[in-house]
């Protein structure tokens, strides 16, 4: 199973995270549609280049200067901005969640609602390059995992469009508390920011687990580096990785389930909270009828959760329900290996759950949200369009190997 480690432990920005992803392997031509699709002026020039940082060699990232107005921007207008382009479901879905991620770290920092934040450098077009540049990197590359370091928290003071700010800032303090996100101390001369906001967003985003995995047999490695010359080395690499999975064996792994039997609810409220599970995280949310005290009929509700996104679930189950108190337990799970791709096929493009069985079959089952869209879009029955394309789809995994 292919993998990817980010090592990040001297710094991580976004223009560091998208340049080693270019020196990892990503086409050029990945990153130079995102400008089309964004639809950003045609002067505005985008290239990676080699360079070194003390000795260090790797991929810098040069945007050229053009004379335009940057303004600020509001999330609604950067989600606007986004779901308007012609980029594709998962990086709109990906880049947005990443910018939600600093719109609620914003919000915290400055006392305001999430619908009063306005991004200043954060909002510019060199920002939002850079996160939609990470996302379709990693939509190409599609890791079965994604594993960073511990990112540093930087020392000193830097200049913002607030003032001066001191390091690690406010933003970034606050992703890292909302996301259970470990600041390692770095014995470091530099003074200045080394962990930016947009770089800790999407390590908020994409992480799957602290740490270097083990057991690892490394493929490739991309060294993206930064634009400052801070007297050391100053660069970020990604390792891909075949973690040694047998293709067809199943992985064991523990995760968490949490449950709480309520009483005092109506059905409409007992609906958000499940919504709510669901957003903060869950895996699944299941609810099944029970007889509680003084034969009072109540709703268990169990959830189950992968351990990082365990206190978000708590959260959500103290604020937005009437229980006082919920079980917790780890439990453990044995799972095929799977992930879920998309191919375009002569309905359009359709997104495919794809499970490895123990004999070797791959199974796959198309996700039922596009069935209905096509079948919406056609008038043609679901049942016809699901046969047609497993029938076209058969052709591709014939011939799959698993990795990509």
């Amino acid at each position: 199973m292919k993998s990817i480690f980010i090592d990040c432990i001297l710094g991580i920005s976004g223009d560091m995270l998208a340049s080693a992803l270019f020196d990892l392997g990503v086409p050029n031509s990945i990153f130079l549609d995102n400008l089309v699709s964004l639809n950003i002026d045609k002067n505005y020039k985008l290239e990676f280049k080699e360079g070194d940082s003390e000795g260090i060699k790797g991929i810098v990232c040069m945007k050229n200067e053009i004379q335009y107005k940057e303004l600020s921007r509001s999330l609604n207008e950067i989600k606007n901005l986004l779901l308007d382009s012609s980029l594709n479901d998962y990086v709109k879905k990906k880049s947005i969640k990443v910018f939600e991620i600093l719109a609620e770290a914003e919000a915290v920092v400055h006392g305001n609602q999430i619908s009063d934040v306005h991004f200043h450098e954060l909002g510019s077009i060199d920002s939002i390059l850079d996160i939609v540049n990470v996302c379709s990197a990693i939509d190409f590359l599609k890791p079965y995992k994604i594993y960073f370091s511990n990112p540093p928290s930087g020392k000193g003071i830097v200049s913002t469009s607030h003032g001066p700010l001191p390091v690690p800032v406010p933003t970034v303090l606050e992703i890292a508390r909302q996301n259970k996100i470990p600041l390692m101390v770095l014995d470091d001369k530099y003074f200045g920011e080394i962990t930016t906001p947009t770089g800790i967003a999407l390590i908020a985003t994409f992480i799957d687990k602290f740490g270097q995995p083990g057991n690892i047999n490394i493929q490739n490695i991309g060294i993206g580096l930064g634009s400052k010359n801070i007297s050391r080395p100053n660069f970020l690499r990604i390792l891909l990785i075949d973690e040694n999975i047998e293709n067809n064996k199943p992985s064991y792994e523990t995760i968490i389930s949490q449950e709480a039997w309520i009483d005092d609810s109506t059905p409409e409220d007992v609906a958000v909270l499940i919504d709510r599970l669901r957003s903060a995280g869950a895996i699944d949310v299941i609810c099944y009828s029970v007889d509680m005290k003084k034969n009072r009929k109540g709703i268990c509700i169990q959830a189950i959760v992968y351990p990082k996104h365990k206190n978000l679930l708590r959260e959500a189950w103290f604020n937005y329900s009437t229980t006082i108190g919920i079980r917790e337990n780890k439990i453990s799970r044995w799972i095929l290996p799977r992930r879920t791709v998309s191919h375009k096929t002569k309905f359009g493009t359709v997104n495919v759950k794809q499970a490895m069985r123990p004999n070797g079959q791959n199974s796959i089952k198309i996700e039922h949200k596009d069935l209905t869209r096509i079948s919406l879009n056609t008038g043609i029955p679901i049942e016809e369009i699901r046969q047609k394309l497993i029938i076209e789809l058969s052709k591709i995994y014939e011939i799959d190997d698993w990795y990509f």
